[in-house]
C-alpha cells in the first residue's frame, strides 16, 4: 500500500511517500480501508518532535480517519468487514496517512449516516476534544453562559455547536468576519473581535465556563480567570492558568488533553445524525500532497479534508 512515512523528526521535507507493507492486526484491532483523514496542528508538533512523544520509526502520521472496516481481529465483536466507520488513533502508533490503518476497536465508532464518510474523517479527535472539554471537566449544563475561545476553530466550532445543544449562551472569540456569518449560522449568541476588541472588557455578565481553546500565553489565559462566576471553571486545551490564582478567585483551572473515546465518537454521530451538528470543512485536498500540505500549514478556520481512498 501507500503511505507517507518519516523516519526521523524534523520539517516536512521529511516526509515521504512510499510503498509500505499492509499492516498486520491483532485480535482486538481491525484493519480500516481510510476515505478520509485531516490534519491537525498536533500532527505538525509531533513531526517535529515538539510534543514529547516517543515513536517507533518509521512513523505513519494522522490519528483521525474515516474509512471501511476491511478486517477484524479474532477478539472483536462490535463490527465487521464493510462497516463504515470514523476513529480518533493513538497519537503514538502508525496513523491514517496511508491507504489502511489499524485501529484498536475500542477507539473506533460506527460513522455519522447523513453525511458522507468522507467528510465524517474530520470529525473524531476535534469534536472529542470539544466533548470532553465542555461536558466531561467542564461540566457544562442548560442556561449556563459559556466562553469559547477560537470559536471558529477545528475544536472550537464543534464547541459551540455541543454548547448550543446543550442550550447553554455560547459567546465566542473570533477574528475573520468570513467566520462571522458562520458562527452565526450555528446559532451563536456574541461574537468577540479578538483583534479588535478586549475580551475581559466586552464581557457584561460573569461566565459560568470558559473553554480555552487560543494560543494564548499562561499570563494571557489567567487574565480570563477573573470574568467567571465564584465556583466557575475554566477548561483550556492550550496553556495552562495560574492556579493560584485560580484558587484567590474561588474559580476552578482545569488543563485538559483529550483521549479517544468509542463511546463518545458514537454519542457525537448520533448529534451528527440528528442534525446538532455539522462539521466545518474548509479545505479539501488529497494525501499525494501531504508534504505539501505540511508546508503550507497554518492555523485556520474549520477543518481540512484529506482524501484518500475514493468512496
Amino acid at each position: 500500500m501507500k503511505a507517507f512515512r518519516y523516519y526521523q523528526y524534523g520539517g516536512p521535507e521529511v516526509l515521504q511517500y512510499e510503498e509500505v507493507p499492509m499492516p498486520e492486526i491483532k485480535a482486538d484491532e481491525v484493519l480500516i480501508k481510510v476515505i478520509a483523514t485531516t490534519n491537525n496542528p498536533a500532527d505538525v508538533k509531533i513531526r517535529e518532535g515538539a510534543l514529547g512523544t516517543s515513536l517507533e520509526f518509521p512513523f505513519i502520521p494522522n490519528y483521525d480517519l474515516s474509512g471501511v472496516i476491511d478486517k477484524v481481529g479474532d477478539s472483536v465483536q462490535e463490527f465487521q468487514v464493510g462497516d463504515h466507520v470514523y476513529a480518533f488513533l493513538d497519537v503514538t502508533k502508525n496513523g491514517a496517512a496511508a491507504e489502511y490503518a489499524v485501529a484498536r476497536s475500542v477507539d473506533v465508532a460506527l460513522a455519522p449516516k447523513n453525511i458522507s464518510l468522507e467528510d465524517a474523517g474530520v470529525i473524531p479527535s476535534s469534536a472529542v476534544t470539544a466533548w470532553q472539554g465542555l461536558i466531561d471537566y467542564g461540566k457544562l449544563q442548560e442556561g449556563q453562559r459559556v466562553l469559547v475561545t477560537a470559536a471558529a476553530g477545528g475544536v472550537g466550532h464543534f464547541a459551540v455547536q455541543f454548547a448550543k445543544w446543550k442550550g447553554a449562551y455560547v459567546i465566542g472569540t473570533a477574528s475573520e468576519r468570513s467566520s462571522f456569518s458562520y458562527l452565526e449560522e450555528i446559532g451563536i449568541d456574541e461574537i468577540i473581535d479578538y483583534k479588535n476588541e478586549a475580551v475581559t472588557e466586552k464581557m457584561e455578565e460573569k461566565l459560568d465556563l470558559i473553554f480555552n481553546l487560543s494560543p494564548l500565553s499562561s499570563e494571557e489565559v489567567t487574565k480570563l480567570l477573573p470574568l467567571l462566576k465564584k465556583g466557575g471553571t475554566l477548561v483550556t486545551a492550550r496553556n495552562p492558568a495560574d492556579d493560584e490564582k485560580a484558587n484567590e478567585l474561588g474559580v476552578h483551572a482545569i488543563s485538559m488533553t483529550a483521549k479517544s473515546s468509542s463511546k463518545q465518537l458514537s454519542q457525537i454521530a448520533k448529534l451528527v445524525d440528528n442534525g446538532f451538528v455539522k462539521p466545518w470543512i474548509t479545505e479539501v485536498d488529497s494525501l499525494e500532497n501531504l508534504k505539501d500540505i505540511h508546508e503550507k500549514f497554518r492555523s485556520t478556520n474549520g477543518k481540512m479534508l484529506i482524501k484518500v481512498n475514493p468512496n
